[in-house]
């Protein structure tokens, strides 16, 4: 008898391998979110006002690590790409693809996005937004934008100006992060092969703003514009995010109202590939028969 107990469990497991075998994926609605992902890479994003782990680095630098993190975070069956902005234009480098089969892609192309890629030194931030909204609306209705700026203006707006076009026509929701400290710092105007500055923007060499008094305009400086930002969600109708941590971005885009239902085909033949290990393990370990 308990050699026929031993050999029933040699058949379940047959059984159990047969199953895996030709068991199919089953589809399942899950969760997914679709992310057009947008660096300013202007030369105000080169400031290193931002910590992490202890180190200073740079704005870009921190934006690249909070999108890095986000790519780690979303579920199978979403979709991201990168795109980058200065002057007044927006490129993309790359159009959503879906993260678990372009991991190694995505994470690759994420790295090598730096400021070299700048063609010019002025930066429109709302024209530039408008542009990413634009883009994002012939992307699909789900596609969601994620905008990194410290949001300053190069040259800077006229008093009373909102610097973006109207985008009432694009239905995308999505996120403004709010890059940079909220202390003014000089920005960086040339940087050596080894990356150390090696000389800064002057007063007299940027456009200042004609409707401050005079010597009270310092766009030469650089912080990050929280009240600009915040004006350009309202007007676009999106969420502003200022970043003060790396890992607050994907809190704040893993939000229901940012996802949309997907239909995944999700295996599930490790189930019975354990089963039959389990069987197994009965059947020959030593002791286990008489458990």
């Amino acid at each position: 008898m308990a050699m026929l107990n031993k050999n029933i469990l040699i058949l379940l497991a047959l059984v159990a391998l047969l199953v895996c075998v030709f068991m199919k994926p089953i589809v399942m609605t899950r969760p997914a979110y679709n992310f057009q992902i947008t660096f300013d890479i202007s030369q105000s994003m080169r400031v290193r006002d931002h910590l992490i782990d202890g180190q200073s680095v740079s704005r870009l630098v921190a934006a690249k690590k909070a999108a890095f993190d986000l790519l780690q975070s979303l579920p199978c069956g979403s979709r991201i790409g990168w795109g980058v902005f200065t002057e007044r234009r927006v490129v993309s480098l790359t159009t959503p693809v879906e993260v678990c089969d372009h991991y190694a892609g995505l994470l690759s192309s994420l790295n090598y996005i730096d400021d070299g890629m700048r063609w010019a030194n002025a930066s429109g931030v709302g024209k530039g937004l408008h542009q990413s909204i634009r883009g994002a609306d012939g992307l699909g209705e789900s596609t969601r934008i994620i905008f990194f700026t410290d949001g300053q203006e190069a040259p800077p707006l006229r008093a009373g100006s909102r610097g973006m076009p109207k985008t009432d026509k694009y239905p995308v929701g999505g996120l403004i992060v709010g890059v940079g400290g909220v202390s003014p710092v000089r920005i960086p105007k040339a940087i050596d092969e080894n990356g150390l500055v090696t000389a800064y923007w002057q007063p007299n060499e940027v456009v200042q703003r004609k409707d401050a008094s005079f010597g009270q305009s310092h766009e030469e400086l650089s912080k990050r514009q929280d009240g600009h930002l915040s004006k350009l969600g309202r007007l676009a109708d999106l969420i502003y995010l200022p970043l003060e941590s790396t890992d607050q971005l994907v809190d704040a885009a893993l939000v229901k109202s940012l996802s949309h239902e997907n239909k995944i085909p999700v295996d599930l033949r490790w189930i019975p590939a354990s089963l039959a290990l389990l069987f197994l393990c009965f059947r020959f370990l030593p002791g286990m028969g008489r458990v």
